[in-house]
């Protein structure tokens, strides 16, 4: 691999860490969807396991009912990963906003581990387990 196609690997990755955070803030099932595998699996301590595009799909939805309205924030910090040809591992931190009623507090914190595949030339999540700080 030439330093150029490592190089544009390693942005395409750190976009789809963004990508992701701004999917779910904005409601965009679709968009945050797409940020997986097609057998991709989220994993969350608080909502489940959801694998495959419709598991996730179904997260999407029972995720913002989980929310009674409110508008959140995924903060992602410290991105970290590892690339070997096609595939690869990473973590970042999280920090989580939550705004209603015109309030707006610090929900959470804490820490995403990601396995990473490039698919059709694009990097996607084939895993991503979230686990914050101060929860089991």
């Amino acid at each position: 691999m030439t330093d150029e196609n490592a190089l544009r690997d390693r942005l395409d990755v750190r976009e789809l860490y963004s990508r992701y955070a701004i999917a779910i803030d904005n409601h965009e099932a679709e968009a945050w969807v797409a940020c997986f595998t097609q057998d991709g699996i989220f994993e969350s301590g608080l909502l489940g396991k959801h694998v495959g595009t419709e598991g996730l799909k179904k997260f999407t939805k029972l995720y913002r009912e989980s929310l009674g309205g409110a508008q959140v924030l995924h903060i992602i910090s410290n991105v970290h990963f590892q690339l070997e040809g096609e595939a690869g591992g990473g973590s970042c931190y999280l920090t989580y906003y939550h705004c209603k009623e015109g309030r707006i507090q610090q929900a959470a914190v804490g820490r995403y581990r990601d396995t990473l595949r490039k698919v059709d030339g694009r990097w996607c999540f084939a895993s991503r387990a979230v686990s914050l700080d101060g929860h089991h």
